[in-house]
């Protein structure tokens, strides 16, 4: 066995999407034994030819197999969601006589980006030269957090930039 290894697609999913695991694989003409398919140490999708059925989806909470787009070379995960994050290996087993093994892994990142704008809310409608600034920014959720960055009058603001102005933001909730 050789030329074994995993393609993640894409590597780093947004939040409700499908990823697809790819094996690739060089059995150098032996037969396959079966491809086996695990999120860290848990396995949830077996494909071995000589068995009827052919494939096997283990019950994983939060991990969708698309049973009709996975077959001996490739999983589809389905609805992804945080928890999904993490490692991902597939296992690859030649049939007899030798029964060799090999196994490769790939990290799987989920993301949520904030499906909104900011919404800036100030006291005031309109400030005079002097006056204090106080404002709230929130941000639908998102993972990771967004980073939220502050201009006034087209200058970067930061809590160093004048004692009188006072950056306050809220992210709300989590997702």
């Amino acid at each position: 066995m050789r030329d074994v290894s995993l393609e993640v697609v894409p590597e780093i999913v947004r939040r409700g999407q499908k990823v697809i695991l790819r094996c690739h694989y060089d059995l150098e003409e032996a037969p396959l034994y079966s491809l086996k398919w695990y999120r860290g140490r848990r396995e949830f999708y077996r494909y071995t030819p000589v068995e009827e059925p052919a494939t096997k989806v283990f019950n994983i909470t939060g991990i969708y197999v698309d049973a009709g787009n996975s077959n001996k070379s490739q999983v589809t995960l389905r609805d992804v969601d945080f928890a999904v994050s993490g490692m991902f290996s597939c296992e690859v087993t030649a049939d007899a006589p030798t029964f060799s093994t090999a196994t490769v892994s790939k990290n799987l990142t989920v993301l949520s980006i904030p499906e909104g704008k900011p919404v800036i809310v100030s006291e005031r409608e309109r400030y005079d030269q002097g006056d204090t600034l106080r404002a709230n920014c929130s941000l639908p959720p998102s993972k990771p957090p967004a980073h939220l960055s502050f201009t006034l009058n087209n200058v970067a603001v930061s809590d160093s930039y004048n004692p009188r102005v006072i950056i306050e933001s809220t992210v709300k909730g989590k997702p």
